[in-house]
């Protein structure tokens, strides 16, 4: 009987070889049936939901070519034009066969004012619209580039401690030495230091407010980087106790035990001994006057 001696394949390889087969055999027919599924584009389809943005708008960021082919348009090319939008916050381009481009964008929301020009997103991203599309009703934030979802997070948290009461925040900023500064709704400048700002709020809400709570009206800051106290720098206005007064005050109820002569009625003992132990005046307080407010341990 003869012998077949002719190699022979393993029969484990046999599923590979009919696998990169098949493969191929689709590969050649994609090549071949390319030009027939390669259609000219018919329509480019915008959807999301606008407030600031237009479909137009974004249709001609996008820029596709006038007669191009579906499979010709390089999608990532695309999403980067529409995300270069101002506006835009994310897109996503996808081809429709036989011959759309859907295009899928999510717009911005805009959180706070950030810095003179721009505004911070809700997931802590500036950006720059034009000047005309910046709202003006919503809080002011300012820090160093980077730091923006940080200064917008503490502001967040800081906000929410403070709401409803007498200091209810509406801005912060963190200068380029690292020191914070919250606004509120009332006027006040509550000067927090260079440490974590939310450390603050006790004293705040608790010494601050029972020393000021019935002249707000009158304050112009509230400084709190001291580490055992406060000051407190009032508007230029006749101020609640002038240094002057205070001491005049003071003198003229210990000496004569009568009215204070020339001091102002309203000053009485305990804000002239609060005035006596003042510190200098800050640098950077003009528009306050820095002399009537009196250091509070």
């Amino acid at each position: 009987m003869p012998v077949n001696d002719a190699p022979t394949l393993p029969r484990a390889l046999l599923p590979a070889i009919v696998a990169v087969a098949l493969v191929a055999t689709l590969l050649l027919l994609g090549h071949a049936l390319r030009p027939a599924l390669n259609r000219p584009l018919q329509a480019l389809r915008v959807d999301g939901q606008f407030v600031h943005l237009r479909p137009r708008q974004i249709a001609e960021a996008a820029a596709v070519a006038p007669g191009a082919r579906l499979f010709d348009v390089d999608l990532d090319t695309v999403r980067g034009r529409v995300e270069a939008l101002p506006w835009v916050a994310h897109a996503r381009v996808s081809r429709v066969w036989p011959g759309r481009i859907a295009l899928r964008v999510w717009e911005r929301k805009p959180y706070a004012l950030w810095g003179d020009k721009g505004l911070v997103d809700d997931e802590g991203h500036a950006f720059t619209p034009a000047a005309a599309e910046l709202p003006q009703d919503l809080p002011r934030l300012a820090g160093p580039e980077g730091r923006e979802a940080e200064v917008m997070q503490d502001y967040q948290q800081l906000a929410q401690a403070l709401a409803g009461s007498a200091f209810a925040a509406n801005g912060l900023q963190l200068d380029a030495r690292g020191a914070w500064t919250l606004s509120t709704v009332a006027g006040i400048e509550l000067r927090l230091g260079n440490e974590d700002p939310r450390g603050k709020l006790v004293l705040l809400q608790g010494a601050v407010l029972r020393t000021i709570g019935d002249k707000l009206d009158q304050v112009a800051y509230v400084d709190l980087r001291y580490s055992n106290g406060f000051s407190v720098g009032w508007k230029n206005t006749a101020g609640p106790c002038p240094a002057k007064d205070l001491v005049n005050a003071r003198f003229a109820s210990e000496t004569r035990g009568g009215a204070p002569g020339s001091a102002r009625p309203d000053c009485g003992r305990k804000d002239a001994s609060q005035a006596m132990n003042a510190p200098a005046r800050p640098n950077g307080t003009a528009g306050a006057t820095a002399a009537e407010g009196s250091k509070h341990e």
